[in-house]
């Protein structure tokens, strides 16, 4: 039977970025409207294109009664809502890279405590100038999270960190999340593409020392009651258990950019390579945690 992952990473990430869009709706006009507007544009259109001849009949037609006003004024219930984002707990941590870059890691652990899926806004990573003021130094943007599940990403910030103090940044909800109800699917064609399963669960097992490159091979047990796709995050903490940042993994690519993996149906054993200048000063390498999260 072949493979249904590829539609659903598909149905997804449109889904996504609906949830996204309707985040700003307020700003744009009544969908609707929005309809009617390009209905009516590919109309105009194709009269354009296909207008009668001078010698064409000219046929009759009956007018007809307009409608009442207030017929269409009602618009769809909207099946989403806005919910705030709860934020379990997040940390940063600055390393040099094997390039001598200053790099900032990220870690963020966010939880869906609601029956429903849920699309979180994006976040936003700040510091404050010399007189108080903040600053918008970069944005993260998070996958779905399923019913009642706890997600894990590490992030390497994507902009110029040189000088950044880290004691003063902090992570800010740009936008509300939107929750989708258990039963949004229901009688929907096709819903199955759009479905989601449970995240799997990870356990960390163990370190095995590398020579080349110098880090760490971090293993880690998966389980999941069905083949899945999902993010892996490596967290570090330190001696007292503060969250000091994180790497997402799983990918070849040594910019740490991140790759979602596919894990089969069960339990299966697991490993992500971690180099040594990746890993923050400070961290107790006995307390590393790995952590799934959507794309």
């Amino acid at each position: 039977m072949p493979s249904n992952r590829w539609p659903r990473r598909l149905a997804r990430a449109v889904r996504d970025q609906v949830g996204h869009a309707h985040m700003r709706a307020e700003l744009l006009p009544s969908l609707p409207f929005v309809i009617a507007l390009v209905v009516s544009a590919v109309a105009l259109v194709a009269a354009v294109e296909h207008r009668p001849g001078t010698d064409a009949k000219v046929a009759s037609v009956d007018e007809q009664t307009s409608a009442d006003p207030g017929e269409y004024t009602d618009e769809p219930a909207m099946v989403e809502e806005e919910v705030e984002l709860e934020i379990v707990e997040h940390g940063f941590s600055k390393i040099v890279d094997q390039w001598g870059a200053e790099q900032v890691l990220v870690a963020v652990v966010v939880r869906n405590p609601h029956d429903g899926e849920l699309v979180p806004g994006s976040l936003s990573i700040r510091t404050e100038t010399k007189r108080g003021y903040p600053v918008n130094l970069d944005t993260m943007y998070l996958g779905s999270i399923p019913p009642h599940s706890t997600a894990a990403l590490g992030y390497v910030m994507a902009v110029d960190v040189t000088g950044v103090d880290v004691e003063k940044l902090s992570l800010e909800q740009e936008e509300p999340a939107i929750l989708y109800p258990a039963d949004y699917l229901d009688g929907v064609e096709g819903a199955e593409w759009f479905e989601m399963g449970a995240l799997p669960a990870f356990a960390f097992t163990g370190l095995e020392p590398m020579a080349s490159p110098d880090g760490y091979r971090v293993h880690f047990r998966a389980e999941t009651a069905e083949e899945t796709d999902a993010q892996i995050a490596v967290l570090f903490r330190d001696g007292d258990g503060e969250l000091l940042g994180g790497l997402p993994a799983g990918s070849d690519s040594e910019f740490y950019t991140g790759a979602f993996r596919t894990f089969p149906e069960g339990e299966s054993d697991q490993y992500v390579d971690v180099a040594a200048q990746w890993i923050p000063e400070g961290a107790d390498l006995d307390r590393i945690e790995i952590g799934p999260s959507r794309y």
